[in-house]
């Protein structure tokens, strides 16, 4: 086995230089990715190289899923590039950790390492194809988070005689944080002459919330009826969104009591069976 398991490694090395040869045609494509989104990015040509064949190409549900993923998180306009990424970099992973767990199940003759190598490869695959999924959840619960202060924000503003256009660009301008930096895209859409419901609409598409898109749909429709109730909508909305709030803060307590049951559990059985082993000793 261990002749078999360096072959293998072997001629996996061997593709992987090819790979990495050949595919220097896509240098281009990463030079500008920065950030710890992207580690060793120097490798992906390896993925891009794989993607050319007709069986490790990105095409089917997986490719939808990605690009779909990637419209919300990045400009939908490089959808199709961010998502080559992803499969890229999943690809050029999965080659590297296979390589090593064969080489170092030959040469330290152990099965272990092999067992090693394609639980990493699987574990990087799947962290890799559901990186831009888990972004995503992430913005969610941020946006979501911090929608009942911009709402109550907003509701003041406009109460003292501020326009809508001009509340919405200060608030963007606040903070920083991942809501107001979608605030401030829009605010930039609305500069190059797309209209405040459709910035709306956009803005609440790519914070991924439920709850945002709801306000602006609703926030959109008040627009588009003139805006004379837009003082009252946004006081009652306001209203919701902390008691919105204060039912997430209490669901998030409840699941970190939960995620403490377990532990809490073991050390009372460990102390449970230190003191029933102590009375044991001393009886014997």
């Amino acid at each position: 086995m261990r002749i078999l398991y360096m072959l293998i490694g072997s001629l996996l090395v061997a593709a992987f230089v090819i790979k990495l040869l050949k595919g220097t045609k896509f240098d281009y494509l990463v030079e500008n990715l920065e950030g710890s989104e992207f580690p060793l990015k120097s490798i992906y040509c390896v993925g891009f190289s794989w993607s050319e064949g007709k069986i490790f190409a990105l095409k089917g549900r997986t490719r939808e899923m990605l690009v779909g993923q990637a419209k919300l998180l990045y400009d939908p306009k490089y959808a199709e590039y961010y998502a080559s990424i992803a499969w890229a970099q999943l690809l050029s992973f999965v080659h590297l950790c296979l390589t090593f767990g064969f080489l170092l199940a030959g040469m330290l003759d152990s099965v272990l390492m092999l067992v090693i190598g394609i639980a990493s490869a699987v574990a990087f695959g799947f962290y890799f194809l559901n990186r831009m999924r888990d972004l995503l959840k992430t913005r969610e619960s941020e946006c979501t988070a911090e929608l009942p202060e911009i709402v109550s924000t907003m509701a003041l503003l406009m109460n003292a005689g501020m326009m809508l256009r001009n509340a919405w660009e200060k608030i963007a301008e606040s903070k920083e944080g991942t809501v107001y930096e979608l605030m401030r895209r829009s605010c930039m859409d609305m500069d190059n002459g797309m209209s405040e419901v459709d910035a709306m609409h956009k803005f609440g598409r790519l914070s991924n919330s439920v709850e945002i898109r709801k306000f602006t749909s609703a926030l959109a429709q008040s627009i588009e009826r003139g805006g004379a109730e837009l003082n009252d909508f946004l006081g009652r909305q306001s209203l919701e969104m902390w008691t919105l709030k204060k039912q997430l803060m209490l669901q998030k307590g409840e699941a970190a009591a939960s995620k403490l049951l377990a532990p809490t559990a073991m050390l009372f059985v460990g102390i449970i069976t230190a003191v029933i082993t102590g009375a044991i000793g001393m009886l014997i």
